[in-house]
């Protein structure tokens, strides 16, 4: 792999930081990279939390922990990506923020290094176009959140080589994640496709009276054997969250499926958004 054992992550949020702890985790050189020095603090303390609690549940050697906390650089300074051979950006879920960022990656990476984007709704190519030689440019989809979540999404843009592709599928696997490659692009991608379009499903049967909050939640707890139902998952996320996910997924399908509900719309219109607000579908 070009770059040998170093990787950078750009973008220091909750997302990207544990990234970066990750791959430091399995033995790689990691510079991450916040235009906000705050962020790059947090991301510390917080995976350093993180990872000490396993070591004192036993998880987690004391010495493998500090190596890997001693494995990644900080910096505000973009240019410290390059020599890497894989950059990672997991920046603001918003294109506009992501296209000037992969501009500015793609002055500073290396011509041999794949780009993956850790976006869960952006394809790579709504931002390809930002990328010298996009042939090394796709979806890297990381799962919240990535220090335990085993699952990374590869997804192929129609601009993608199968040799980015393969070495994507290899970055995963020796960080130990499990890769599953999404050979065409959709909206989505495959778990979250899957899990908003139930939860889509979910609301017009509460909707249309079918059912009630709690005995559509309690069914799919006992019979499919979700953590929780779909709509204390929603109050989780975000009521707001949910409806800009699905709102984007109409935009970009144009399919009707996607498009928010009354009874998600109007709560978000009230201010009703789940658990940080205190009221939702589940939270009273």
């Amino acid at each position: 792999m070009g770059g040998g054992r170093v990787v950078s992550v750009v973008g220091a949020g909750a997302m990207g930081g544990q990234i970066a702890h990750q791959a430091a985790l399995h033995g790689y050189d990691v510079h991450l990279v916040s235009r906000k020095p705050e962020r790059l603090q947090a991301a510390r303390e917080e995976s350093a939390r993180l990872l000490r609690r396993r070591v004192e549940r036993g998880k987690l050697d004391h010495d493998e922990c500090e190596n890997a906390l001693a494995r990644v650089r900080t910096s505000t300074d973009l240019a410290m990506i390059g020599g890497a051979g894989v950059v990672i950006e997991s920046v603001a879920e918003d294109r506009d923020v992501k296209r000037e960022v992969f501009q500015r990656i793609s002055e500073h990476a290396d011509e041999n290094a794949i780009i993956g984007t850790n976006s869960s709704t952006l394809a790579s190519s709504l931002m390809e176009d930002c990328v010298k030689n996009p042939s090394r440019f796709l979806n890297v989809h990381f799962f919240n959140p990535p220090l335990v979540m085993a699952l990374v999404e590869v997804v192929r843009g129609p601009h993608t080589s199968d040799d980015a592709v393969q070495r994507a599928m290899e970055f995963a696997r020796s960080i130990g994640k499990t890769p599953v490659l999404v050979a065409k692009e959709a909206y989505g991608f495959v778990a979250n496709r899957i899990l908003f379009i139930a939860m889509q499903e979910a609301m017009r049967l509460v909707e249309g009276g079918y059912v009630s909050v709690e005995d559509c939640d309690l069914a799919v707890h006992n019979a499919l054997g979700w953590p929780m139902g779909p709509f204390a998952l929603a109050d989780l996320v975000g009521l707001d969250v949910v409806e800009a996910i699905l709102a984007e997924g109409h935009q970009q399908t144009g399919e009707e499926r996607w498009a928010p509900l009354p009874i998600l719309r109007d709560r978000v219109a009230e201010g009703h958004l789940g658990r940080k607000t205190g009221r939702g579908f589940t939270s009273s």
